[in-house]
């Protein structure tokens, strides 16, 4: 006759759970059945993957920095923002509108 070889049933879902990694470890036992299925393990990890300085700091590793053209006068200097196009010059009819829009007045919703 055919032996019942199940081991989990529904009063003890959770310990399995808990033993196979779902779940924390509540205990000694599910701790010890955890550690034998995933104890030799090896992750490839350092602990050096994370950096809380730049989770604090809110930094970022893919900062760029944009220097302005040498001929470029700081009293006839307008600030103007450009996009971003995978770090190449922009074309200079796209600079040309990118001021054009900038110099235009500001319609502030106000009518006199």
């Amino acid at each position: 006759m055919a032996q019942n070889k199940k081991h989990i049933t529904p009063d003890n879902i959770t310990e399995w759970l808990c033993s196979t990694g779902f779940l924390f470890p509540r205990n000694e036992v599910e701790l010890a059945r955890f550690e034998k299925i995933y104890g030799d393990t090896d992750y490839g990890l350092t602990g050096n993957e994370i950096n809380p300085d730049k989770i604090i700091n809110r930094l970022t590793s893919n900062e760029k920095t944009i220097s302005l053209p040498p001929n470029i006068k700081k009293d006839e200097f307008t600030e103007y923002r450009m996009a971003a196009r995978n770090g190449n010059a922009l074309p200079k009819h796209i600079i040309d509108k990118i001021k054009k829009n900038q110099d235009k007045p500001k319609d502030n919703g106000t009518e006199t």
